[in-house]
């Protein structure tokens, strides 16, 4: 409910800091009768008021046009509800009466903290030339197919400089059916595109004797020097050896930029100028939604071919101005004004309109005249054509209301949302944006929107988002972005783009969604990870290092030892604490410090083992990527190790290199010990370092079996799974 009347109005200091710079004309209303409070510059411009004049008087005393009609803004409903209201391409009689502008319209409640509306924001955007420039073009190009197809002469378009023809009226071509031929080639050959060939068609000056050059051609004079050509006489021969004379008139078109950008060739033949014209341009009206008529000099209607099955008006009824009164009664004093003002100054008409059928249904329609002049410039009569543009303006219509649905949703939602044009330049970013923020959509166009990011990341950003653009594909990425207070907080970038119906890009939709807790959550989660790796690094060194201590102490010990079982035994101790702690060295190496790569564990071993028994051969054969817990990589460390020594304790003076392997065989690790020394012990014996490696092998849940080589010597493989059990 509106409350604008109670407390503190509006921050007036606060708008004009945003206001005043905008080319937006905007204005501030505030209580029951909507006085205004202030007005930015570009409204005074707009409407031709004075600054301060009007201030404190109500707006429907100063700007009636804005409040009535039925392009009227409801100020009334805006107040009671709070909800926001849009118009786009209103006529509304504001400023200058006879520049017939058109505006877009937006008003907005201005709150309090408390939810309370405090007053208006108006806006205003001068969207009269778009709107000028849209319907000459689409009443332009009516007019243009409707001469190609129905006028009574020769017209052909060329591209310049080549002379390409690219268009040919339904005239030109007949004219050359009529005389036998089919095709464009006697048209061609008069625009200089074709050349002349043996027994085919040849153009002669008006003389019927001297052959023309190409460059004399009318159209090749107006593409090459831009020169206009009138009503010149040629002759053309045909194939059948008959003369044919022509009138040819030619002109450039020019493009914004006056370059030529194309030439138009226009010919008949003065003989049939005295044909019947007007119903060809009558025909127009069987071709589709047109109606083509024509007015004399005054304005008065001559013809109105078509006009009567789009209204049903009768001849009788559209006399003097009675055609009007098929017109909407909304838009008559426009139609009126417009056409008044055409026959006045001789200017093309133009106006858009609905326009009241037989059935009393009322469709969009857009007209367009022109006046045809004599050689002396005298207004001879005025040739119009009416276009329907229902479809067209019910597309606006609801492209209007997607755009006010997704500005009431972008409003709503706790996201800062953006949208920009199909080449990225940002055309509307949400209230919650500029209060982040505290920049406007202003301060973002042309390349300012970097200013929001944290320089560390604008150069990444953008050049992510011009790929994107290139590419058309989706967009996501985290950044810093810049608050109004200078602080910087982490945010989620997602845009998207918004295609029409043929698949182009009209624009990209973006919202940006506050994540910095996530980022200092995922930070704090980092550093403890990293911590406890280094924890863990930290205390498998220090176990390492006591357990090779311990096999140093062992080895001292077991060299000042007389006693050969006992000498052995502190030996076989000294490898076993050797091989546990070049396991943990292993697990140094691993790059998660939760696996062991075997390769490198092999390798540790071997060294290890190389420093009880100098002379030993230790060869390593294993996948460098093969790797297995560290869990049950230990207890296998050991096995391996115990092999190992035995090998060397027993192995026969000169009989080869002991080899340790590691491979995946049909799923399973495969870890083997070819031994170079005798047989197979005898069946019965055992030991302890057998005991330990039965021990260590249920442990991990590995098969040992041994087999005597074929050569000589032994192979214990210990066969595990991959993946421990759960």
């Amino acid at each position: 409910m509106s409350d604008d009347s109670q407390g503190a109005g509006p921050d007036i200091d606060a708008i004009r800091a945003f206001a005043e710079g905008s080319p937006a004309a905007i204005a501030v209303l505030a209580g029951p009768d909507h006085r205004l409070l202030y007005l930015n510059r570009a409204f005074v411009l707009a409407t031709g008021l004075d600054a301060t004049a009007p201030l404190g008087r109500p707006v429907a005393e100063i700007l009636p046009a804005l409040v009535s009609g039925r392009h009227g803004v409801p100020l009334d409903r805006l107040r009671a509800s709070g909800q926001a209201w849009q118009a786009q391409g209103q006529a509304l009689a504001i400023g200058d009466p006879e520049l017939g502008r058109c505006w877009d319209v937006e008003a907005s409640a201005l709150r309090r903290r408390d939810g309370g509306i405090q007053g208006i924001l108006l806006q205003l955007r001068d969207v009269t030339e778009a709107h000028r420039r849209l319907g000459k073009a689409e009443a332009a190009a009516a007019v243009l197919d409707a001469v190609f197809e129905h006028a009574p002469l020769g017209l052909a378009v060329a591209t310049a400089p080549d002379a390409k023809v690219i268009r040919v009226s339904r005239h030109g071509l007949a004219q050359a059916q009529a005389q036998g031929e089919i095709g464009r080639e006697p048209v061609e050959l008069l625009a200089g595109t074709a050349p002349p060939r043996p027994r085919g068609w040849g153009v002669f000056h008006h003389d019927g004797k001297t052959p023309a050059r190409t460059e004399d051609l009318p159209l090749r004079r107006a593409l090459r020097r831009g020169e206009p050509v009138l009503r010149q006489q040629w002759v053309l021969r045909g194939r059948d050896g008959m003369a044919r004379r022509v009138q040819c008139s030619a002109a450039p078109v020019r493009d914004g930029a006056g370059r030529i950008a194309a030439g138009l060739l226009a010919w008949n033949d003065p003989s049939d100028r005295a044909l019947a014209t007007d119903a060809r341009y009558r025909s127009l009206v069987e071709n589709g939604a047109l109606a083509v008529w024509t007015a004399a000099a005054d304005g008065a209607l001559v013809s109105i071919g078509g006009w009567a099955a789009l209204t049903g008006q009768t001849p009788a009824q559209v006399v003097g101005w009675g055609w009007l009164d098929a017109v909407h009664p909304e838009d008559r004093a426009l139609v009126h004004d417009r056409w008044s003002r055409a026959i006045a100054s001789g200017g093309t008409y133009e106006a858009e309109y609905r326009l009241r059928g037989p059935h009393g249904e009322c469709r969009w329609t857009a007209a367009r005249a022109a006046p045809l002049r004599d050689a002396g410039g005298t207004i001879l009569e005025w040739l119009g054509v009416n276009t329907d543009i229902d479809d067209r303006k019910q597309a606006e219509r609801g492209l209007r209301d997607s755009e006010a649905r997704f500005r009431t949703l972008a409003e709503a939602i706790p996201h800062l949302v953006w949208q920009t044009d199909a080449l990225g330049e940002p055309d509307y970013v949400n209230s919650r944006w500029r209060a982040v923020t505290g920049l406007d959509l202003i301060d973002l166009r042309g390349g300012g929107w970097r200013a929001a990011l944290h320089p560390e990341d604008s150069p990444a950003l953008a050049e992510a988002w011009a790929r994107v653009l290139a590419g058309s594909s989706d967009y996501d990425a985290d950044v810093r972005l810049r608050h109004a207070d200078g602080g910087y907080r982490w945010y989620r970038v997602n845009a998207a783009p918004v295609r029409n119906a043929a698949g182009a890009i009209r624009h990209w939709v973006g919202t940006c969604t506050d994540i910095d807790q996530r980022h200092t959550v995922e930070e704090q989660l980092r550093e403890a990870l990293a911590a406890r790796e280094a924890l863990a690094r930290e205390a498998d060194h220090r176990i390492k290092n006591s357990l090779q201590l311990v096999a140093a102490l062992l080895r001292l010990h077991a060299g000042r030892v007389a006693e050969p079982a006992a000498r052995e035994a502190l030996e076989t101790a000294t490898a076993r604490v050797q091989a546990v702690a070049e396991a943990h060295r292993a697990l140094q190496l691993s790059p998660d410090f939760q696996t062991i790569r075997l390769a490198d564990m092999l390798r540790e071993l071997a060294i290890g083992a190389a420093a009880q028994h100098p002379a030993a051969d230790i060869r390593i054969d294993a996948e460098e990527e093969l790797s297995l817990d560290a869990e049950r990589a230990i207890p296998l460390a050991l096995i391996l190790s115990e092999l190992v020594g035995n090998a060397l304790r027993h192995a026969p003076p000169g009989g080869g290199p002991v080899r340790l392997a590691a491979r995946l065989d049909q799923g399973m690790i495969l870890a083997e010990v070819i031994e170079p020394g005798p047989a197979l012990p005898p069946e019965g014996a055992d030991s302890l370092g057998d005991t330990v490696i039965r021990a260590l092998a249920r442990q991990i849940a590995a098969q040992v079996t041994t087999v005597a080589e074929a050569g000589g010597g032994v192979r214990v493989c210990l066969r595990l799974a991959p993946e421990a059990a759960p």
